[in-house]
């Protein structure tokens, strides 16, 4: 009778602890969409970083070419450290979204799995949709992103060539004969300028709709 007992004692608690196992899995399933809002804002964090570094070397590159004086090795120096700067933020925003994917995957093949349990096929029908439409905009996002990634390919390409042709002539007569250059990188890198600040906007304001960490209530 006592074996019985502890038996039956054993098989409640197990189906207990996995119930309860279960009904946490199920209480936590937001947390897959708050790590994604953060890496969304890791995003448009490591954006912003771009956009600083870009600025830099252009500013760095207007001053060796457009404003030179004194020993140009300093200034050319410094040139090139922001363009290599600018590949960091590159790199480093790549691996930022690579890593949101990640988290994005996670998230909606767990809202997937969620949506499958609703009985009620009402709420079953609208967390698909919403699923849906929070990809929808995650995808354009990446869009957005992948499209940026391409364009500056030949910004940066250019600023190599910079950097390689004043290696070798560092001169005021080599840099009269490159601001002509100068000056389309610079007018090819406004758009690349406005892209980052949409692109930024962009992962700023999806992570906000999918936070579970509402902003602030404005001060009147």
């Amino acid at each position: 009778m006592k074996i019985f007992k502890i038996k039956l004692f054993a098989m409640n608690l197990a189906a207990l602890t996995a119930v309860t196992v279960l009904a946490g899995c199920v209480s936590k399933s937001y947390e897959k969409g708050s790590a994604t809002a953060t890496a969304l804002q890791s995003s448009a964090n490591a954006v912003a970083q771009t956009s600083t570094s870009l600025y830099d070397v252009l500013g760095a590159m207007n001053n060796l070419t457009f404003k030179a004086q004194g020993d140009l090795r300093k200034q050319y120096d410094v040139f090139v450290a922001a363009s290599a700067s600018l590949n960091k933020s590159m790199l480093s925003l790549d691996t930022t979204v690579v890593a949101l994917h990640s988290k994005a995957d996670a998230y909606f093949n767990d809202w997937t799995n969620q949506t499958a349990t609703i009985q009620n096929e009402t709420l079953r029908t609208r967390s698909a949709e919403r699923k849906a439409v929070v990809a929808s905009k995650l995808n354009e996002v990446t869009a957005s992103y992948d499209n940026l990634k391409n364009s500056f390919k030949p910004f940066t390409t250019d600023l190599k060539d910079i950097e390689t042709y004043l290696g070798t002539d560092l001169t005021t007569g080599g840099l009269a004969t490159i601001k002509d250059v100068v000056a389309k990188t610079k007018v090819d890198a406004v758009p690349l300028r406005d892209s980052i600040k949409q692109l930024q906007a962009s992962f700023s304001n999806l992570s906000a709709a999918i936070s579970p960490v509402l902003p602030p209530a404005e001060t009147k």
